[in-house]
């Protein structure tokens, strides 16, 4: 991707693509977060089990993050307009899916559809990041901050909004709703237009490479094309990374577990304090309270980094030391207003993770032109851990009665992610101390 600053006048219009990316994220998370208040409507409507109800809905989620790396790497392939493009495409497939998701009558067509509706939101998760980086590229973390917000408003707006349309349309109204308003996330796309030094088009040469492209108009055969595409797709994908780079592999591990508890916190948050027996309205605005905390755990990251104030690495430690108390304070949270607490520093520091963990990818590629398959794997891994926590964090309800067991296997996540970052950050510095020892000999 060219890293040539736009022009002057054209700045302005960055402010437009951080609005654009933040409503964009206002939708997807906000809804995302609404399948917590759904979830009762899901397994008694629907008579299945919490285990199912959070496999069907998790799914929505990982197909988000599962097709990151294609979505990721076909904005790049497709030129600078191919992330626009794909957001508004994607806008459109998840509002037809949520639609069709109000129709289901079994947990398995639920299923289908929110997986549908997560293919489309994954054209907008990872492809947003890329009109940012073009105009964004001294204060990319202070960007990527302010827009990653809307996921945290949406996480404050939504929910208790999806609760008013339960009681006054039912699930079925809600998620039809919830639907229509995922078409904003196209008029975000078409927002993102990239700066005029970007505009360019990729020629044969990018896409065959110099000495392949077709000449005196001789059609390539089928075989030799596949065989082309291939080996650029294995380019695009950065593939060979997980081979050359230990340090990549590692925190692939780390960002998995982080998935584990990012679903699983944002499903059963609401059944968790219904379970206790916490009205739903209440149970609903503990998700606001959680999202008010996401926009300051977002907000707060970006300036420390920009700064150098905290290493990437330090900051992934300390918020996810915080964020496992959090959790494995849950069962002590008999009362609202312990609940309220620990949901807010539960948003703060997943809100921050979230931030952090994109500029970790970023800083993660070995070359600029990698960055969006790197930012693309990462968002695979986590839906990975996505479709492991949902699943689990229900099958223990369902076994126990209780979401505390689940809260504390999360917590235990955490503390893994913890230390599995902590230790890689004392051997990579550790590393550096070595060479500049030998170095000054």
């Amino acid at each position: 991707m060219a890293t040539q600053k736009p022009p002057s006048w054209e700045k302005y219009w960055g402010l437009v693509v951080v609005f654009s990316r933040f409503s964009a994220l206002f939708m997807l998370l906000g809804t995302y977060k609404s399948f917590g208040v759904l979830m009762d409507s899901y397994i008694y409507d629907l008579d299945t089990s919490a285990a199912e109800a959070g496999t069907a809905t998790v799914l929505f989620f990982a197909f988000v993050y599962f097709t990151a790396p294609i979505f990721g790497v076909l904005a790049d392939m497709m030129g600078s307009n191919g992330a626009r493009i794909l957001i508004m495409l994607g806008g459109i497939v998840s509002t037809i899916a949520m639609c069709l998701s109000a129709l289901s009558t079994t947990w398995y067509q639920l299923a289908f559809y929110l997986s549908l509706a997560g293919v489309g939101y994954g054209m907008v998760q990872v492809p947003t990041v890329a009109p940012l980086l073009m105009y964004f590229t001294d204060k990319f973390g202070l960007a990527n901050s302010i827009s990653a917000a809307g996921g945290a408003v949406g996480m404050i707006v939504l929910p208790p909004l999806t609760e008013r349309m339960i009681d006054n349309y039912g699930w079925r109204g809600a998620s039809m709703l919830l639907g229509v308003a995922s078409l904003h996330t196209t008029v975000a796309g078409a927002l993102m237009r990239p700066p005029s030094s970007f505009k360019e088009k990729r020629s044969y040469q990018q896409i065959y490479g110099k000495d392949d492209a077709p000449q005196d108009g001789t059609p390539y055969e089928s075989l030799t094309k596949v065989k082309r595409f291939a080996k650029l797709m294995q380019e695009q994908l950065s593939i060979d990374v997980f081979r050359k780079r230990p340090r990549f592999v590692v925190y692939q591990f780390i960002f998995l577990l982080a998935g584990v508890q990012f679903a699983g916190w944002h499903l059963f948050l609401v059944p968790n304090a219904l379970s206790q027996d916490i009205a739903l309205f209440d149970a609903a605005f503990l998700a606001s309270i959680g999202g008010i905390g996401n926009i300051i755990g977002r907000a707060f990251n970006g300036p420390l980094l920009d700064h150098n104030i905290f290493s990437d690495a330090m900051l992934f430690v300390l918020i996810h030391l915080v964020c496992a108390l959090s959790l494995l304070l849950d069962p002590l949270a008999t009362e609202y207003p312990l609940m309220a607490v620990l949901a807010f520093w539960a948003g703060l520091t997943i809100g921050a993770s979230y931030a952090v963990t994109i500029v970790i990818a970023k800083n993660l590629a070995e070359e600029e032109k990698h960055i969006m398959a790197a930012v693309g794997w990462t968002h695979f891994f986590m839906g990975f851990g996505a479709v492991i926590g949902g699943p689990l964090v229900g099958a223990t309800f369902d076994i126990t009665g209780y979401y505390h067991v689940g809260f504390l296997l999360m917590g235990g996540c955490e503390l893994l992610i913890t230390v599995c970052t902590f230790i890689e950050l004392m051997q990579r510095r550790y590393t550096q101390d070595l060479r500049g020892r030998y170095l000054l000999m």
